[in-house]
């Protein structure tokens, strides 16, 4: 991951900065000033249109009207040629420069004809003669059937194969933009298809498709001219994926920096950015733009909670939070071509939350590759421990002395001892260089163990067990061993007996083995209270092993019961 990092980082920088280099001479532009009515005079240069406040901002269904726009071109030595335009506009429309009819786009709902909408994007080559300095107007006839979007109109003005080609140069670096989250996407969903309990990982390959579609939304119009209705769904669109982002935004942080409330925490964003949508849902840019801004708020309350409790990473990303808002906030206002300051500001900002992303999941796959080393380290040398405890010369002095008594009074019993210690050894040198044996076998060995010392002591080990699974997997030997603790502290009950009861159960949340030891324990044992504190090499070859196959996701409970003593050990499977 730190490599992908390392080449994600400097790719992204250059294409940003790529996409936002700002051209010295962009093209001039202009907004709109609406009239409602039909007058030839309103296509004239010459018409004073300085009454004309914009009050009929969304004439839909009304009829004709009539769209100003006043394009001023500053004083140039050489002449002016191969100019053009280039129009935004939700409407069908007829276009007139300075008075001259240039074409038009779409068919107006006049003279008995339904609307056929115009494309949100129209371009036309203007006449040389047309083009000196100085002030220019376009103005455009329309008509809008289609209620939505609401409507507006502007217009660029530049050289005419600047303007065809310009926006096609302008959205392919962005484009590249995407595709490096689109790559970054596939890899971390992946990872995550090898390690499906990673929900942060998820969550951050959803976050990078998001991006993405961001981009490609946001960049559409340059590179595909559709018809101006589309343009609502575009907004409505990209609207969606701010929403989405206002939630998973915080909820990453939530889930990495493990957030006790995450429920509530949850709930209270999804109302918050609900009601804003609720209540200002077609003003599409500004509500993108606070959805963007509550994203970012959460985020800094979540990390500065993170920093408050000491979370490894915390202050890296409320560096870069920061960051983000320096650049969205204090980026000089530029004029970019096809490009607002706020485009290029919320891109880099972009950028910046990936990469502080990429690199807290690296510190963390960082402390989970070495805590999977220790624990390997840990496992082996504890495995070796236990091994020689098996076969230590206190063991087997104890156990050939107790195999002596049994050959001379009953040789058939003693035959029976032999063959049960042998399964025993065998048993645990089969198990012991694998991560995970079936229950089934673990059961096996817990028994062997019972008989061997069965013989040995003379006391009658019973063994019980209920719901268990035989193929269902765990670490080797951590019964085994929690039997064997039972079998070294326990007392025998008045009738010579030890229990030995094994209940396995399995919820949507968790697997779970409880094993109980139906015995007298000795209350001053050191057994006893090494198993309370969490001592002994039994409990800890147990632990090391758990820790091994399943890192955080287990809980280890050793606790006196009214019986003797339960062990309850639990696997979290969400």
């Amino acid at each position: 991951m730190k490599k992908l990092y390392y080449y994600i980082f400097p790719i992204l920088l250059v294409v940003i900065l790529s996409s936002c280099q700002e051209r010295e001479d962009n093209p001039i532009y202009a907004w709109e000033e609406v009239m409602l009515g039909d007058s030839t005079e309103w296509k004239e240069l010459s018409y004073d249109d300085s009454h004309w406040d914009g009050h009929y901002k969304d004439p839909t269904g009304k009829g004709i009207f009539w769209s100003r726009m006043r394009v001023k071109l500053p004083p140039q030595e050489k002449s002016r040629k191969g100019c053009g335009i280039q129009v935004f506009a939700t409407a069908a429309y007829e276009a007139y420069w300075d008075g001259v009819y240039l074409g038009t786009n779409g068919r107006l709902a006049e003279d008995g004809f339904f609307e056929i909408p115009g494309d949100y994007q129209w371009f036309s080559l203007l006449p040389d003669s047309l083009v000196g300095d100085g002030e220019h107007v376009l103005a455009l006839r329309s008509t809008k059937e289609i209620e939505e979007p609401g409507q507006h109109s502007y217009v660029f003005f530049d050289d005419y194969f600047r303007l065809t080609r310009g926006p096609l140069q302008v959205s392919k670096y962005m484009f590249m933009l995407a595709g490096c989250f689109l790559l970054t996407a596939i890899y971390f969903l992946f990872f995550f298809a090898t390690e499906p309990k990673e929900f942060a990982t998820l969550i951050f390959s959803v976050i990078c498709f998001v991006f993405m579609g961001i981009i490609i939304m946001e960049y559409l119009k340059l590179f595909h001219i559709y018809p101006y209705p589309f343009q609502r769904t575009r907004l409505e669109i990209i609207d969606a994926l701010h929403f989405s982002l206002g939630i998973l935004i915080p909820l990453f942080f939530m889930i990495h920096f493990n957030f006790p409330w995450k429920v509530v925490g949850l709930a209270i964003i999804i109302a918050v950015i609900g009601w804003l949508e609720f209540k200002y849902y077609s003003n599409f840019d500004w509500i993108a733009r606070k959805h963007s801004t509550l994203a970012w708020v959460w985020s800094v309350l979540l990390v500065g909670y993170a920093i408050y409790e000491k979370k490894k990473g915390a202050i890296w990303v409320m560096t870069g939070l920061v960051l983000c808002f320096i650049v969205v906030n204090l980026m000089p206002v530029i004029p970019y071509y096809y490009m607002s300051s706020y485009d290029v500001s919320i891109f880099i900002a972009f950028v910046i939350i990936v990469l502080t992303m990429l690199y807290v999941m690296s510190l963390k796959r960082k402390d989970e590759r070495l805590a999977y080393e220790a624990s390997l380290v840990r496992s082996e040398r504890l495995k070796n421990e236990l091994l020689k405890k098996n076969i230590k010369p206190h063991f087997i002095m104890n156990t050939l002395t107790s195999l002596i008594d049994w050959v001379e009074e009953s040789p058939k019993e003693g035959a029976a001892f032999i063959h049960a210690l042998a399964d025993e050894f065998e048993l645990l040198n089969e198990i012991a260089d694998y991560q995970q044996i079936p229950i089934g076998q673990e059961i096996r060995l817990c028994k062997n163990h019972l008989k061997v010392m069965g013989y040995r002591k003379e006391i009658n080990y019973l063994w019980e067990q209920e719901g268990i699974d035989p193929n269902d997997i765990i670490p080797p030997a951590i019964i085994h061993t929690a039997v064997e603790n039972g079998v070294t502290h326990g007392l025998p009950n008045g009738e010579g007996n030890i229990t030995f009861r094994l209940v396995y159960e399995i919820t949507k949340a968790y697997r779970q083995y409880t094993l109980t030891t139906v015995a007298q324990q000795r209350a001053a044992s050191k057994f006893a209270k090494n198993s309370t504190a969490g001592h002994g090499t039994g409990l800890r070859y147990i632990r090391a092993r758990l820790q091994e196959s399943y890192q955080d996701r287990w809980e280890l409970i050793n606790q006196p019961a009214e019986e003797g003593w339960q062990m309850i050990i639990r696997i979290k499977t969400l």
